[in-house]
């Protein structure tokens, strides 16, 4: 059989690849980065994946479309993939799930456990290890979660996104909780409100503030990371020290220990793991010092997101905190505009960039500058920049020493905060 994947550099499909040449399937791929689009770029296929970046009319699946072949989509390969294992742990959310899932491949290591995950961790995207347990993420985009049948479901929590799919927070909530419903042994945030119709029936909750199966208590922050006490049912089984900040992250742990509980391991199991995690590309990642400024890119494209990282820094002890944003997707900036502009008016120095367009096509009135007058508006004070060469320039009068910078965004931002970083080394 051979498999022809549309999109192939996104992160997900590349460890799709690589798990279809693992089963003896040949593969070939094409993506706009890479080699752009071809019908006869499908060759001999007999089935054609593609990712939701792939427009309908794109010229090779309108090819396969028109010869008969077998096609799906990527979440509904992902979904083929997965059936394949004994247990499949899926951790979905609208924050955190690369986070959690990279954190449950350290637990898992020593399990050769095959991972699935959408960003990098140590370098890689995935493994492909054996067909005892298989670890996903699970995207909530579209219901593409809804092609998974896992045995374990995780859900860190729920909030509104993906408005141009999703009309409103209980139609997104639904979503996560016929997710969560479809696994027989399922995780649930206990102190995530909109996760309350999720916490039904039987579930393992974890949490900080509110009493249930898994919970941190004695809880310290800083800048190595965060450290803090398992209890499991109010009885400590013992300290972890993370090597990763925030508060945020001891939620993504305490889940990844509770489905590593569910699937049958131990305290040592997670203690190790845990411990050993050293946090995803592009989640709160340092990348230098500039004038005694620390400097990160973080992935965070979601109100909710910015906050968790604004107070990750916090907690860690620096003072002052600048932000250089990218807005990720028109529909997202149109009606998140308000949550967006309260998130980014608390830090000191605030820089826009123009939105990143990703799968959309342009609003009318929605611009980066229309959040700066916003946030203007509210009593702050924010500059935009067509060019990345002017946000930097901009960013390097900025830092102080004993502050923190940070370049936030899924779009391409990350190769700002890098260039800025190679040409101030």
């Amino acid at each position: 059989m051979k498999i022809h994947f549309i999109g192939c550099e996104g992160a997900s499909m590349k460890v799709l690849m690589r798990l279809a040449a693992a089963r003896g399937a040949r593969v070939s791929g094409s993506d706009m980065l890479l080699n752009g689009h071809d019908a006869a770029f499908v060759g001999d296929a007999d089935t054609v994946v593609y990712s939701s970046a792939v427009s309908p009319n794109n010229p090779e699946l309108v090819y396969a479309r028109g010869h008969g072949l077998h096609i799906l989509s990527r979440a509904e390969y992902l979904g083929e993939v997965a059936a394949q294992y004994a247990c499949t742990v899926a951790v979905a959310g609208s924050h955190g799930k690369t986070t959690c899932t990279a954190m449950l491949w350290s637990i898992f290591e020593p399990f050769d456990a095959t991972v699935h995950l959408g960003g990098e961790y140590n370098g890689r995207g995935g493994h492909v290890g054996g067909k005892r347990f298989f670890i996903t993420e699970a995207c909530e985009y579209k219901r593409n979660f809804l092609h998974l049948s896992p045995r374990i479901s995780v859900v860190l929590n729920v909030e509104l996104d993906h408005t141009d799919y999703y009309r409103d927070l209980d139609d997104i909530t639904s979503a996560f909780s016929v997710f969560s419903h479809s696994a027989p042994l399922r995780v649930v945030c206990a102190d995530d409100a909109a996760a309350a119709p999720l916490r039904d029936g039987a579930y393992t909750g974890f949490g900080i503030d509110t009493p249930c199966e898994f919970r941190a208590a004695d809880i310290v922050y800083g800048r190595e990371g965060a450290r803090f006490t398992l209890l499991r049912a109010g009885k400590p089984l013992g300290e972890i020290r993370l090597r990763v900040m925030g508060r945020h992250n001891v939620y993504n742990a305490l889940a990844a220990a509770a489905a590593a509980f569910c699937a049958g391991l131990d305290f040592a199991a997670v203690k190790r793991g845990l411990e050993n995690f050293t946090g995803v590309k592009r989640r709160q990642e340092y990348l230098c010092t500039y004038a005694g400024c620390d400097v990160f890119s973080d992935y965070a494209h979601h109100p909710r997101e910015i906050e968790s990282t604004l107070s990750c820094l916090r907690e860690a002890g620096y003072g002052r905190i600048g932000v250089a944003f990218e807005p990720h997707t028109y529909t997202r900036t149109q009606s998140l505009c308000g949550a967006f502009c309260s998130a980014l008016r608390k830090f000191d120095d605030i820089l826009l960039s123009d939105i990143y367009a990703a799968r959309e096509d342009p609003i009318a009135g929605v611009s980066s500058g229309m959040l700066c007058r916003s946030i203007m508006d509210a009593g702050g004070t924010a500059r935009c920049f067509a060019t990345f060469f002017e946000l930097n320039e901009a960013a390097e009068r900025c830092m102080r020493k004993d502050a923190a910078f940070v370049y936030c965004g899924a779009g391409t931002i990350d190769a700002a905060a890098r260039s800025f970083c190679e040409n101030n080394a």
